[in-house]
């Protein structure tokens, strides 16, 4: 494989994306091919699922996923992200993965890295995705496997990191802040920078996919997210808030109910052989097993594209709406209610707005 500057890359992406969503051509997929993982991290959203029976009787075979990929690649699909779960928990993993290849898709591995053997190691390098991204949760022990809660994880995943910069991949890293890991943050980045990569800060923390609000009780609360987000009152160009630049405040261009692009370029499919919009976005599913990825996404899209905003909700015309982590689908799950607010959210954007902004003072919606 070629290895493509990220320079070049980067603005490659940027004109593909553009015109993507320009055409509301879909150019990008992710597929959970798993919600089965050898690890129960107290943050994870598909560890609900993660159970025997549903991954016996709901889960693709193989040649379903082959047939997706293949549909797919006649969508004009580019990239494909397989995640999980696990990835590596499918005994088919590797050739699921081949065919990908074959098919010429540029494909992103999300992996928790624990399995990963020599074996697999050398096969990879000798046939290498676009990039693997690994998630790190401690760069201790005690840290780690209290985050995984599966004793002797942070070694197995230590040692594959090593295994794969070795042998040359392209190894990416990304960390979720958790109120059992914000101690160790500093000496994650400082472990992720010492290997020549860019530490990844995510702050978002969400329910689990049934609705289990247990993963919320490990957030940061808005005032520790801030502080990350401006790390020493510097204004950090990689954090959350940096998406909204140049100005934090305006008022939304619609009542739409996504604005965040969903429905336009990227397609998702759950383990269970779901098309939809995005991970969250499971109201309006298309079944794979009965319809073709085409007819789903004519479908499905459309229906996402049109959603809008029904109820006087403070969030449909809030002015720090670029700033918030909410999505409909999570205020499902947390407020019973897809257009109603997140407080957590709510009060970590209004933050975010007050430190873009200072001195100047930002409004905040009546019901606080």
């Amino acid at each position: 494989m070629t290895d493509i500057p990220s320079q070049a890359y980067r603005d490659f992406s940027l004109r593909i994306s553009d015109k993507g969503h320009a055409r509301h051509q879909v150019f990008k997929a992710q597929i959970e091919l798993t919600y089965g993982c050898n690890l129960r991290c107290v943050h994870c959203y598909t560890d609900c699922y993660n159970q025997g029976d549903l991954i016996k009787e709901r889960e693709l075979s193989t040649a379903q996923i082959t047939g997706i990929l293949d549909q797919l690649h006649e969508q004009g699909v580019l990239w494909v992200c397989f995640t999980g779960g696990e990835i590596f928990m499918r005994r088919d993993f590797l050739e699921i993965y081949a065919y990908a290849k074959q098919k010429g898709f540029l494909i992103t591995l999300f992996t928790n890295a624990t399995l990963i053997s020599e074996r697999i190691a050398d096969y990879l390098q000798a046939h290498p995705p676009f990039k693997i991204d690994i998630s790190l949760h401690g760069v201790t022990e005690e840290t780690y496997d209290r985050v995984t809660q599966v004793p002797g994880s942070f070694k197995r995943c230590m040692e594959a990191i090593r295994m794969l910069l070795d042998r040359g991949l392209p190894v990416d890293i990304k960390t979720s802040a958790l109120s059992v890991n914000k101690h160790e943050l500093d000496k994650i980045k400082a472990f992720v920078e010492g290997l020549g990569l860019r530490f990844r800060l995510s702050t978002a923390i969400y329910p689990r996919l049934n609705g289990d609000l247990t993963p919320c009780e490990y957030r940061l609360s808005p005032e520790e997210i801030v502080a990350l987000d401006f790390p020493e009152g510097a204004f950090d160009a990689e954090a959350p808030c940096a998406r909204s630049e140049p100005e934090p405040l305006a008022n939304p261009p619609d009542d739409r109910l996504y604005r965040c692009g969903c429905g336009t370029s990227d397609v998702h499919i759950s383990a269970w052989g779901e098309l939809g919009t995005c991970t969250w976005q499971h109201q309006v599913r298309a079944d794979l097993r009965e319809k073709s990825v085409g007819e789903g996404i004519r479908e499905v899209f459309p229906q996402v594209r049109a959603a809008r905003y029904r109820s006087d909700s403070p969030c449909r015309t809030c002015q720090v709406y670029r700033l918030c982590d909410k999505d409909p689908n999570i205020a499902w799950a947390e407020a019973h209610d897809s257009e109603h607010p997140v407080d957590h959210f709510c009060r970590t954007a209004f933050a975010r707005a007050e430190r873009l902004t200072a001195p100047q003072s930002v409004a905040r919606r009546a019901d606080g």
